[in-house]
């Protein structure tokens, strides 16, 4: 993958990040995009050997969601966020 092209992926994937840290912080957690993270991930973003630490925050995302808790729409907003950074640092680093 081209570095225009990661970047453009990169750009869908913080869009699609942002929009379920806006639900999580208004208390509902989407499924659906959760699942259009993974598939983005799957595309070609988590083979991409430039976004490693993008697999584990990701997996961090799904993993705050699974347990209920009291807690979990903050923690998983959290969560949405760290992505976002991690996101953030690969288009840097292009």
């Amino acid at each position: 993958m081209t570095d225009i092209e990661l970047a453009r992926t990169l750009r869908i994937l913080r869009r699609t990040v942002l929009m379920l840290q806006t639900e999580l912080r208004n208390d509902h957690l989407d499924a659906a995009l959760l699942d259009e993270i993974d598939a983005q991930m799957e595309r070609g973003i988590g083979t991409d050997p430039r976004c490693t630490r993008l697999r584990s925050a990701v997996d961090a995302l799904r993993e705050s969601t699974l347990t209920p808790r009291a807690e979990l729409m903050r923690d998983a907003a959290r969560t949405c966020e760290q992505l976002k950074d991690a996101i953030e640092e690969v288009v840097v680093r292009l």
